[in-house]
């Protein structure tokens, strides 16, 4: 291999039109930074006019450019080619060999973009990956919405499982994230949650589109419920089984703290051993017995939980209904669910008569989540991403800016891996 295909091999560089000067690298201070200069030359041997298809045409001296490249060793690099210039005696039109390097009337290589797509999917900021790659904050939000616009979301497909959820993008305003609930990718972001909003964005897509629709998962928000029956027709509504369980243990939660304002004497006890009154009877140990906090005995977490039940048939109701439930969900048992919530509970707190009265609601949406296997994790971890991103950032005040970065971060479109390229060298007129 020749010198010169090294170099291009080391610069990532497709283009063999290009040849470099003996003395092909210098250092140079560059913007007060000290950065390392490639110096080369296109070679471009046209013989018609591209404007006029004339052949009268001679050479006319050549151009230099400066263009950015990525780093070498951590310094700034930059490629310094000579272009040659032709000149139509008939249109009298000047033309400059063009290369695949970068485009036209550009000083940031491609490989330099594609480097900004890359890290646009890490949690970082646009200025750090400006300083980065030794450009402007400006051109790494320019070249994150040229891909968002090169990549349009078509109006005629939609994920055939899907998840809703929203989160806060700015103060009192609520983004709602549409998710793949197979792929985990964000499939879109909508600035409003609002119910009139949400319909009219999802009309924009076909009938025929959203009738494909099988399985659309969501929290117990009932706006969203009224959406999918307004646009989705064939489409099963799952109610994510962790906000299921979140709702019967902060109940029961709320019971603990009652009973524990109320019981003085035994309020260290309640409030230090709540994990184990929330925790599943069955993950209870029960046969390691060892020396705890406020008890004098040796205990089990088994008897600590058994000890405050006795201290309330109020929490012992509650807790043993919770822990029905629990079972129930996590057994994927309808029956059993759908037995335990129509029975008649006397002793129970009023919080968990109102998370009881409110899982009776949503009861045939909870039989279609015991039956398939979706839920919204995939749609907690896009949210935290988007988070994370408009938490470092320090919020964003442009929508579509946010937007364009969300997707590409969540990986909804695809890397850059490298760069296209042709066969030879083409001409810019």
């Amino acid at each position: 291999m020749s010198i010169n295909n090294c170099i291009l091999k080391s610069l990532n560089i497709k283009e063999k039109n290009v040849n470099f000067k003996e003395n092909f690298i210098e250092e140079r201070k560059i913007k007060g930074r000290r950065s390392l200069v490639y110096m080369g030359y296109l070679k471009n041997n046209i013989i018609k006019c591209p404007k006029c298809n004339s052949n009268n045409i001679k050479k006319n001296g050549t151009r230099k450019s400066l263009i950015k490249i990525p780093k070498v060793s951590e310094l700034n690099s930059y490629l310094e080619l000579e272009k040659q210039r032709y000149y139509c005696k008939d249109c009298k039109h000047t033309i400059t060999a063009k290369t695949n390097i970068v485009n036209y009337r550009c000083r940031i290589s491609n490989n330099t973009k594609m480097s900004l797509n890359n890290y646009t999917s890490k949690i970082i900021t646009h200025k750090d990956i400006a300083w980065i790659h030794n450009v402007s904050n400006i051109t790494v939000q320019r070249v994150n919405n040229k891909v968002y616009d090169g990549k349009k979301l078509y109006k005629h497909y939609l994920p055939e499982c899907m998840c809703f959820d929203e989160f806060t993008y700015k103060k009192r305003i609520m983004a709602f994230n549409i998710c793949d609930a197979k792929n985990g990718k964000t499939f879109d972001l909508v600035e409003d949650r609002k119910l009139e909003n949400l319909i009219k964005y999802f009309r924009y897509y076909t009938k025929e589109c959203r009738e494909k629709v099988k399985f659309i998962v969501i929290d117990m928000y009932t706006p969203y419920i009224s959406l999918i029956k307004e646009c989705f027709s064939n489409a099963k509504i799952i109610i994510d089984p962790f906000h299921i369980v979140q709702l019967i243990s902060r109940s029961l939660n709320k019971t603990r703290i009652k009973i524990m304002r109320e019981n003085k004497d035994n309020y260290r006890k309640f409030k230090r051993y709540w994990k184990l009154i929330l925790t599943s009877r069955f993950d209870l140990d029960c046969s390691h017995w060892k020396k705890y906090l406020c008890f004098k005995n040796l205990m089990t977490e088994v008897d600590i939980v058994d000890y405050l039940l006795d201290l309330s048939p109020e929490l012992t109701a509650s807790y043993n209904l919770y822990q029905n439930i629990l079972y129930a969900i996590q057994s994927k048992n309808y029956n059993l669910l759908e037995t335990t919530l129509n029975h008649n509970y006397g002793n129970i707190s009023r919080y968990m008569k109102t998370s009881v009265n409110t899982l009776r609601v949503f009861l045939p949406y909870i039989k279609n989540t015991l039956e398939n296997p979706y839920n919204n994790g995939v749609m907690e971890r896009n949210n935290n991403t988007c988070k994370l991103i408009k938490r470092i950032a320090f919020g964003f005040r442009n929508f579509r800016n946010f937007k364009a970065r969300i997707l590409i971060a969540t990986n909804y479109f695809r890397k850059l891996k490298e760069l296209p390229t042709s066969q030879s060298a083409t001409l810019n007129v």
